[in-house]
């Protein structure tokens, strides 16, 4: 029989030891306790206020909020950034006394610290990592366009991309421009060009046996077929350009269809988790990297969720498996927290016997069932310890690099 477990949020594996599925947060490493993050930026709070409706944020990340908003991000009451947002000298003492461990831990730095402290420590850290030279750092992706940043690795890079979204998109703008006017007057001389007559070559018997006649005809011979070329390579352009549009079209409609399944999928929905070694190896490498799904939905106007996939941060040997409920646009007729059973099951792909199948029963006291605020809730709920990657490969889950991932998800 399959390895099922189907209990309320618990199981036994197996080996015969119990084994609870739990709330995750995205970053197993520093995440704060709720009462200690800011619901905006999602980290420990820094230079801590308090609402007059009685939320806390960091200070400059409300202050960022209201300068575009007029109201609180959790409970959306009306809020004045001069009036309402009071200072946290409590919570300010609280955090002091609390440690967390420096964001190094992974390269050998042992250290607890205060998380007031963290941004002073890594500027000493001995563990951070070392400057690369100039030439080894990573380029942004649009440096053809103008920018010219370099970054020591991957998650650097990665947040100058998120975070300079409209600088990105203010220079491909002005290469569009220049390209479209360089364009422009490409095609207006290749236009004149093509609108000159056509020169036929005079027959045999009219050509003149003199050595200028013969000049001539060989000059008018070639500004032919110069013309011709000119023509021809207008042609294959307007080819490219029909190609081009049919490509986009053909892409659209297979994005549409992909968005189509997914939204009608009733809560069945199922992942090829592809290029499985190589990601194992760069998340083993980085074990803060992590793989999600495309958003599926329980029913055309029900929940959408999504699945995520990283290495255990307990045992870099085993994968974890959990659900991020996603925003959708039917948010505010649904009911929240979200009630239902979950299941996820690793498909075998040739013996169904073997699935490794898990299911659980939602929790709403949890903030991973919670309406997100954002575009993803960053509390997950699932297993940290699904499954060996070691015994994956072993009882042949994996096959053509490829790992199979289903989840059934039905409120209730």
């Amino acid at each position: 029989m399959a390895d099922v477990k189907e209990v309320q949020g618990s199981g036994l594996n197996e080996f015969g030891s119990a084994e609870v599925a739990q709330e995750s947060s995205i970053d197993e490493f520093e995440a704060p306790e709720a009462r200690f993050e800011c619901p905006i930026c999602l980290a420990w709070l820094r230079d801590p206020v308090l609402t007059s409706c009685g939320h806390r944020f960091c200070r400059n990340c409300i202050r960022e909020w209201l300068e575009k908003e007029d109201a609180c991000p959790v409970d959306n009451i009306k809020l004045n950034k001069d009036k309402d947002i009071f200072p946290d000298n409590f919570t300010r003492r609280e955090i002091s006394q609390q440690r967390t461990k420096c964001p190094n831990i992974l390269r050998g730095c042992l250290k607890e610290l205060s998380p007031l402290d963290v941004d002073t420590h890594l500027l000493v850290c001995e563990f951070r990592p070392p400057e690369l030279p100039d030439h080894e750092k990573l380029r942004c992706v649009f440096v053809n366009v103008g920018c010219y940043e370099k970054f020591e690795d991957d998650p650097n890079l990665q947040r100058h991309l998120e975070q300079n979204v409209q600088q990105h998109l203010l220079l491909l703008s002005h290469a569009y421009s220049k390209a479209t006017l360089s364009q422009n007057n490409s095609e207006s001389a290749s236009s004149a060009l093509a609108q000159a007559n056509f020169w036929d070559p005079p027959s045999k018997n009219e050509a003149s046996g003199s050595p200028l006649g013969e000049d001539e005809n060989l000059q008018n011979l070639l500004k032919a077929l110069y013309e011709k070329i000119i023509f021809l390579e207008q042609k294959t352009r307007e080819q490219d350009i029909i190609i081009a549009n049919m490509s986009e079209q053909i892409s659209n409609h297979s994005s549409t269809i992909s968005n189509f399944q997914q939204r009608y999928c009733n809560g069945c929905f199922i992942w090829h988790f592809n290029d499985f070694k190589n990601k194992i190896k760069a998340m083993r490498e980085n074990p803060r990297i992590m793989h999600y799904s495309p958003g599926f939905y329980t029913s055309a106007y029900g929940y959408k969720l999504c699945l995520r996939i990283n290495l255990s941060p307990k045992d870099l040997n085993y994968l974890a498996v959990l659900i991020h409920l996603m925003k959708s646009e039917h948010d505010q007729a649904l009911d929240w927290p979200f009630c239902g059973r979950l299941t996820v099951t690793i498909v075998h792909p040739i013996q169904c016997y073997k699935n490794m199948k898990e299911t659980m029963m939602s929790r709403p006291e949890l903030q991973a069932f919670n309406r997100p605020i954002h575009d993803l809730n960053p509390k997950g709920f699932g297993y940290t310890e699904f499954a060996s990657i070691e015994e994956l490969y072993d009882q042949e889950f994996i096959t053509s690099n490829q790992l199979i991932i289903k989840v059934n998800a039905h409120p209730v």
